[in-house]
């Protein structure tokens, strides 16, 4: 790569670099040269390098108040743990996808899953992205570096006889048991669930409208969002959901009649007071069914199952993809399908049969 001439003595300059490899490899690294040239040219003048770590930091003080509490914590650990003690003393313009790609291959080896690589992959797409905006840099390493793969993975769904040993060992207790039955019949999300009021569900026409999740607020406590999709409608729910909810109304009504208190319509059908002012947080209902679930030796079932529970059973029963969508809040019918498609029915048969006789 030609720099030009020295400035004193007048001489040309060059940089090279010797790639052994395929052309591929070769291509990729005079990419990697163009880009280090340009960026080494705009920095002559600069005293003091901006490193990795010291980007990441200033990077991470603006986008922190950006993203929700929960995806801060988990972006927060990629930075700390894994970004800034591997490449955190680099210069900031040094950076390559190969260094990247090294960091994702020694994460692996010790130990960590590919999926947590993945998400430490996405934190290092957005800051370095973010340092091409500021001109930082000339272009991202995070482009050209691959990430491991995730092999696909069936969701796991526990059978009709496991839900229903878990939901009798909750029976004795109305505000876990309701919200079991509740998030196996809808298919909600546990946050979604948590998110609900009163003036949500209409127990005559036997359907719930599903627009909030609650999340970890700033100051640890819960927030009220819009659902993790954006994804927001009315939801018809059995019979045995909307006798289930009556029954706990009046308990709740009780009790905030005893306390002094009116139970409003914008209450919170699971709440952390009386009076359902605030909403109940989602890690105590998790630590609730776990300890049901513990009790009747299924400590293999996570809360989250119930969705995966309520989905492979609609579809199992031929409920058509676009319904079991509209249930689970899926953006798209596609995503269902894809992470669901071992329990839609195979009716290759059938569709033979339609077109049967032909001529």
């Amino acid at each position: 790569m030609y720099l030009g001439r020295d400035a004193e003595s007048g001489k040309k300059r060059y940089r090279s670099r010797t790639v052994r490899g395929s052309r591929r490899d070769a291509e990729r690294v005079c990419r990697d040269l163009v880009a280090e040239v340009e960026v080494a040219g705009s920095e002559e003048d600069t005293s003091e390098l901006l490193s990795v770590s010291a980007w990441l930091d200033e990077w991470w003080a603006a986008k922190r108040v950006t993203i929700s509490p929960t995806t801060a914590s988990a972006w927060r650990s990629s930075v700390e743990l894994y970004l800034k003690p591997e490449i955190g003393e680099m210069a900031l313009h040094e950076v390559r996808g190969h260094h990247l790609e090294s960091l994702y291959r020694t994460l692996i080896d010790n130990g960590l899953s590919a999926a947590r690589v993945q998400k430490v992959h996405t934190v290092a797409s957005v800051a370095f992205k973010a340092a091409v905006r500021r001109e930082l840099i000339a272009a991202s390493p995070a482009a050209t570096a691959r990430a491991p793969s995730i092999g696909r993975q069936e969701p796991t769904a526990p059978t009709p006889e496991e839900v229903a040993l878990i939901l009798r060992a909750a029976q004795g207790e109305p505000e876990l048991y309701s919200f079991l039955i509740v998030a196996a019949n809808t298919g909600a999300r546990r946050a979604e669930v948590c998110a609900l009021r009163w003036c949500d569900v209409d127990l005559t026409e036997r359907v719930v409208t599903i627009s909030r999740s609650v999340v970890k607020g700033a100051g640890g406590g819960a927030s009220v969002r819009q659902t993790k999709t954006g994804v927001a409608g009315q939801t018809a729910i059995s019979g045995q959901v909307a006798d289930v909810l009556g029954d706990l109304w009046a308990l709740r009504e009780e009790a905030a009649s005893s306390a002094g208190v009116q139970l409003a319509a914008t209450a919170f059908i699971w709440s952390q007071d009386v009076g359902g002012v605030r909403p109940v947080y989602p890690d105590t209902m998790t630590a609730r069914f776990a300890r049901v679930r513990d009790e009747v030796g299924l400590g293999h079932i996570q809360l989250r199952h119930l969705r995966h529970f309520a989905a492979t059973q609609m579809l199992s029963a031929g409920v058509d993809v676009r319904t079991v969508a509209g249930r689970l809040r899926h953006a798209r019918p596609a995503m269902t399908l894809d992470r669901y498609a071992a329990w839609v029915p195979a009716r290759d048969r059938e569709a033979a049969d339609v077109l049967d006789n032909l001529g």
